[in-house]
């Protein structure tokens, strides 16, 4: 009995542990919920139950009507975006869940995770940084000043706010500076050549400070139901974005004051002689991007890739005439499709390449305008910010919605879902719905590792391998 127990505690140890790291760096509700049943599952424990909240994991476990219930706790920590150890967690589950790594393998390699040395050093985050504040004045038409002038304050950005930072600052400063940072350089420019479109300085570190944010995974938690780890991470995003509004307001006084023009250029049209300049500055931007927030070298390109695709495809779609928001949307759709199916081949997580496919679709301009004109016109200014507003909304629900097809249409056509496909599901409040979310195990069997499995079949007390059969391979996903 010693010996189940233990052997209890690490198979919750390593699921909570799991699905902690996931909650960490971004995944929705249903993603670490998915995956902690199914690596709990795969020992054939049954009757769990599984809460995921903004900030912490439970588990817990009933294993007859007369035992005492077993629980365990985890508490997430800050939220960060380190792909490299997002898909860390997700392999070892993967792993572990096929049956291709015992228990305690995989506990071994997930103590690994946390300590691990990131794929890029400090140095190297901040030129990608700048790499990418480069590439997005670029794309905005802006010359070879301004560019330079994006370049050098998106890599003094990237340097102050890990120092911040480090230093414990409450993140609502922290993007408060940058986006006083990002006026002053703006102002800066002005003075140097009055002539040049310094407004794109701003725009530019815009969409690098808003890139950090995870209004995807919020967004996905809200659509799917899972309302409590949604409002929090909808707060948090807002505050975040409310705290560079300030430090751009407050720019834009000292502007006013030094009498600097920092008024919005007109966007750059899309024409045949422009294609390859969206197509660098798109695939530039996933590139920097995909690098600072640690994803593996191997699905760099593939990032930079889908961010030229998505960049190309949301101007084409607005040059014909279509409203902006309905061609981010569409755009955005498009993307979480093909994250979906890269995710599959490439064996990385779908929101790796999610994320870096909307990076060139961040509605920076639209927010400069909007807090330009509130100084002068309320109405119109806060128009503007709506109008941000919606865009945003139609990037986070198409690239959520995106997912929800490709998830979808793999499991329909009979291929085998892997950890690495996100599961957007609303939470399993019943156990109708819950057989509804997840189906019947494939081929008629009940010794699959799967949640309906899970949730339908006796209770026992000792925790098993995972299943090397076929219906344990093919699991299903909520």
């Amino acid at each position: 009995m010693a010996t189940d127990l233990a052997r209890l505690h690490a198979v919750f140890d390593l699921a909570i542990r799991i699905g902690e790291g996931m909650l960490t760096n971004g995944a929705a509700a249903s993603e670490v919920t998915a995956t902690v049943l199914r690596i709990i599952s795969s020992s054939g424990i049954r009757n769990v139950s599984v809460t995921v909240t903004f900030d912490e994991v439970s588990i817990s476990y009933l294993p007859d009507p007369e035992a005492a219930p077993f629980t365990r706790i985890r508490a997430a920590g800050a939220r960060i975006q380190d792909f490299t150890k997002l898909e860390a967690f997700e392999q070892i589950a993967e792993d572990y869940v096929k049956g291709a790594a015992t228990l305690e393998e995989s506990t071994a390699r997930i103590a690994l995770v946390p300590s691990a040395a990131p794929s890029y050093p400090s140095w190297l985050v901040a030129a990608a940084l700048a790499l990418m504040g480069g590439a997005a004045a670029y794309g905005l038409g802006a010359g070879i000043l301004v560019t330079l002038a994006a370049t050098a304050t998106a890599a003094f950005l990237a340097v102050q706010t890990e120092s911040l930072v480090r230093r414990r600052i409450p993140l609502f400063y922290v993007q408060a500076a940058g986006g006083f940072v990002a006026a002053a350089a703006a102002i800066a420019v002005h003075l140097i050549d009055p002539a040049r479109s310094s407004s794109l300085v701003v725009v530019a570190c815009l969409i690098i400070l808003l890139a950090g944010l995870t209004s995807i995974g919020a967004m996905q938690d809200a659509i799917t139901g899972w309302y409590v780890t949604a409002s929090a991470r909808m707060l948090e995003t807002i505050m975040l974005t409310v705290g560079l509004i300030v430090g751009v307001r407050g720019g834009l006084l000292a502007a006013d004051l030094l009498g600097a023009d920092l008024s919005v250029s007109a966007p750059m049209s899309v024409s045949l002689s422009s294609v390859p300049v969206v197509l660098v500055s798109g695939a530039l931007m996933g590139l920097g991007y995909a690098i600072s927030v640690q994803t593996p070298p191997r699905s760099l390109v593939w990032c930079a890739v889908i961010a030229a695709v998505s960049a190309l495809g949301a101007n084409l779609l607005t040059d014909t005439g279509i409203e902006r928001v309905w061609a981010v949307g569409a755009t955005s759709l498009a993307a979480g499709v093909i994250a979906v199916l890269m995710a599959q081949q490439v064996r990385a997580p779908a929101r790796t390449f999610v994320m870096a496919g909307v990076i060139p679709l961040v509605p920076g301009s639209r927010i400069y305008a909007g807090l330009l004109l509130i100084g002068t016109d309320l109405t119109a200014g806060a128009a503007k910010l709506f109008e941000a507003g919606e865009v945003a909304v139609a990037l986070a629900a198409g690239a959520v919605l995106g997912q929800l097809l490709a998830a979808w249409a793999l499991g329909a056509s009979g291929r085998t879902v892997s950890t690495f496909t996100p599961v957007i599901a609303a939470p399993f409040t019943t156990l109708r719905r819950r057989r509804q979310v997840a189906g019947s195990p494939r081929g008629g069997r009940r010794g699959g590792s799967t949640i309906a499995a899970e949730r339908t079949m006796p209770s026992t007390s000792q925790p098993s391998e995972p299943r090397h059969d076929r219906a344990a391979d093919q699991e299903e996903t909520p």
